[in-house]
């Protein structure tokens, strides 16, 4: 009886493993890079608003999705409220809110409501943004012998212009963030706010 019940401790912890790394599709061996820097004078007043997903790393709370968009609003001086919304694979509206508490300059902590609570926090880090038109946003977790990255490249536009794309995208090459695994969000056909 003793057996099984360690064989069903070390599948619980291979299937934790394996459900943190599968929610951040970008998975690297070793620690996080520590060479990534933030807004160090983030305003995170002109922050709050609506910002429109243009591409992102592959992620799995995401799949299928379109017409994703994140509205920040104030809460505290150190805290703002989030929600999350999509269009998902089977054309219905879903949305996830929670708190990103502000833990340092162009740095958040994310903790969403409901079930995802399970996961705990999620650090946000915001690399660059004009706060008008876009903003870069990167997050890595460490894991056991790895860890996992997420990028978000978001705009004011649902479409924005080729330069907004262009200068989101040198945030992340002056930084050594990758652009090979950015996948274009769908924002087509998506319902009026």
């Amino acid at each position: 009886m003793q057996k099984q019940q360690l064989i069903c401790v070390y599948l619980s912890l291979i299937v934790l493993v394996w459900a943190k790394l599968v929610a951040s599709q970008v998975v690297n061996v070793g620690s996080c890079p520590s060479n990534i820097e933030t807004v160090q004078d983030f305003d995170a007043e002109a922050y709050l608003g609506v910002w429109y997903e243009y591409s992102k790393y592959p992620f799995v709370f995401e799949a299928g999705g379109r017409c994703i968009q994140a509205e920040y609003g104030a809460l505290t001086n150190d805290s703002v409220s989030v929600l999350n919304s999509q269009i998902s694979i089977f054309n219905e509206k879903s949305t996830i809110s929670g708190v990103a508490k502000i833990v340092g300059p162009g740095k958040l902590s994310v903790r969403f409501n409901g079930i995802a609570s399970i996961a705990g926090s999620a650090n946000y880090w915001v690399l660059g943004t004009d706060y008008d038109n876009y903003a870069v946003v990167y997050s890595c977790k460490k894991q056991l012998f790895t860890h996992s990255e997420n990028v978000w490249i978001l705009t004011r536009e649902r479409v924005p212009s080729d330069d907004i794309v262009k200068k989101a995208s040198a945030v992340l090459v002056s930084q050594g963030v990758s652009l090979h695994p950015l996948t274009v969000t769908d924002q087509s056909g998506c319902p009026d706010a």
